[in-house]
């Protein structure tokens, strides 16, 4: 998948090619988190176009403010653009895409199939209410569609046959397969974590930004509970667990330390078990397709971290998850390069990108890598201090 952005924050107009584990590192400021946001936005607007646009910017963990405060270098007469590829240059290629103003914008579709290009164009005002649709006319194998697109959502209206048949219904999956990403698109923010000893069982909603929603997740799913515990037990130790007062609907999470046998409320154990047991929550819960998570490496011992980059891996193969983080440490981003060496990861399963900023636009340089784990160029901006360190001390000690 690629992502394309255009106008949004301090990115003027990048395209980041996706893999399964996509990592952003580099100095702060740079734009990193910028690209998480970018997805977190249009899930905004797909979940809820009948808004205005600066709530669109409204993230639950995070309000980034009005149109003017995002587009890039506040020029309110931009346009912030988002688009999402699918797709090789040898396949068909589907594209969706964003496109607005303060006001006005425009959804756009595009497939490529059997030489037969489907183009939707739809301009719109926000708050836009679906009352308006375009439609286009395919005649593909003696068949005959008519497709009805609203911008979010596309179906099928006079299928010239006794009901649609199985290209049929796999177009309209297809054609919906961008939004349907978005929806299922899950964050993880850097203010994460349980901060109560007890919670009361509350609804919880899809975007799942709140502690006390993800609290109420864990009570209400006890396999979810198992399979953070699983994990959890790899990278900290700890075994973990929702305990109900009887005759309540109070509830504590606890963990076990697996070494010692003690066992706590997991606001009381180290910062570091409680934001990973939030982050594996969130990653395991439903049909999540892409998690967004700032510094996953937040305060872990580099063993737990390396850990941790194990379980990413895990979680891709095993659970399906596609991941993008931000982070500043150099223990996650060689413990994964180790993986690609060890034959766990494939080289094109993990995109490393530089991020960086020159003047006042953000540029994101893909890092190449080998089988072997091995980078191109090395981690710049990893090393680059540590050997000036070095090199200092080395000359002290002669």
């Amino acid at each position: 998948m690629k992502l394309d952005i255009k106008n949004f924050r301090s990115i003027r107009d990048q395209s980041v090619e996706l893999a399964p584990i996509t990592v952003l590192y580099g100095p702060n400021g740079s734009g990193k988190s910028s690209l998480l946001y970018a997805l977190l936005v249009m899930k905004n607007i797909i979940l809820n176009p009948n808004r205005t646009t600066g709530n669109f910017f409204d993230l639950g963990f995070i309000n980034l403010g009005s149109f003017e405060a995002v587009v890039h270098d506040h020029h309110p007469d931009r346009e912030i653009s988002f688009q999402i590829e699918f797709g090789k240059p040898e396949q068909n290629i589907l594209r969706w895409s964003v496109e607005f103003g303060k006001h006005d914008g425009r959804f756009l579709l595009s497939y490529d199939i059997k030489g037969a290009p489907l183009v939707f164009e739809l301009p719109i005002s926000f708050p836009y209410r679906f009352d308006l649709s375009a439609q286009r006319e395919m005649n593909l194998d003696d068949q005959s569609l008519n497709v009805i697109w609203d911008g979010i959502n596309a179906r099928l209206e006079n299928v010239e046959s006794p009901g649609p048949d199985k290209f049929a219904k796999n177009l309209v999956s297809t054609l919906n397969s961008p939004t349907e990403l978005l929806r299922n698109t899950g964050s993880v923010p850097l203010q994460r974590g349980f901060t109560q000893v007890t919670y009361s069982i509350l609804p919880v909603t899809p975007s799942l930004v709140t502690e006390d929603e993800m609290a109420s997740l864990l009570v209400l799913d006890k396999n979810l509970v198992s399979r953070v515990s699983r994990y959890l037990e790899r990278i900290a130790g700890r075994d973990f667990r929702v305990n109900v007062t009887p005759g309540t609907a109070i509830f504590s999470l606890d963990v076990t330390d697996r070494c010692t046998g003690v066992g706590t409320e997991i606001v009381n154990d180290g910062f570091g078990v409680n934001q990973v047991a939030w982050l594996l929550a969130r990653t395991l819960y439903g049909g999540a397709s892409w998690i967004c998570v700032e510094e996953p490496e937040t305060h872990l011992h580099p063993s737990a971290i390396r850990e941790l980059a194990k379980t990413f891996v895990e979680l891709m193969r095993v659970e399906d998850r596609r991941f993008i983080f931000t982070t500043h440490s150099e223990a996650l981003v060689l413990a994964l390069l180790s993986e690609v060496a060890r034959g766990h990861l494939k080289p094109d399963d993990v995109a490393f990108y530089l991020t960086s900023k020159e003047g006042k636009e953000t540029r994101f340089e893909r890092q190449e890598i080998n089988k072997h784990g091995q980078v191109e160029g090395g981690l710049t901006s990893f090393m680059e201090g540590e050997l000036e360190d070095l090199a200092v001390l080395y000359g002290e000690t002669n």
